[in-house]
């Protein structure tokens, strides 16, 4: 099972399939802080219940991107993580 998902992922090693899903866990948990004081702070000045859950599915795809790129730095997966980015976009870009 650890093999299947060594592959999945295109890592390596256990080692740093680990510290792929904490890099995973810590730009989720940051991405959702910062879209909460980002909305709260927004929502003074919109009432509109829809535009708020537009800005904060647009903060949220939009700031763990780039948190995702910044939490890998310090555990060293930074290469993997530009890799992701890509082929993210790449399936992004094929939808359209």
């Amino acid at each position: 099972m650890i093999g299947q998902l060594i592959k999945l992922f295109k890592t390596d090693s256990l080692r740093n399939l680990i510290l792929i899903f904490i890099v995973f866990s810590i730009t989720g948990i940051i991405s959702l802080y910062i879209s909460d004081i980002l909305v709260g702070f927004i929502s003074k000045f919109i009432s509109s219940g829809f535009i708020k859950i537009i800005l904060r599915v647009l903060s949220l795809f939009f700031l763990y991107q780039l948190l995702l790129l910044l939490v890998a730095v310090p555990f060293g997966q930074f290469s993997y993580f530009i890799s992701y980015q890509k082929r993210f976009i790449k399936k992004i870009k094929s939808l359209f």
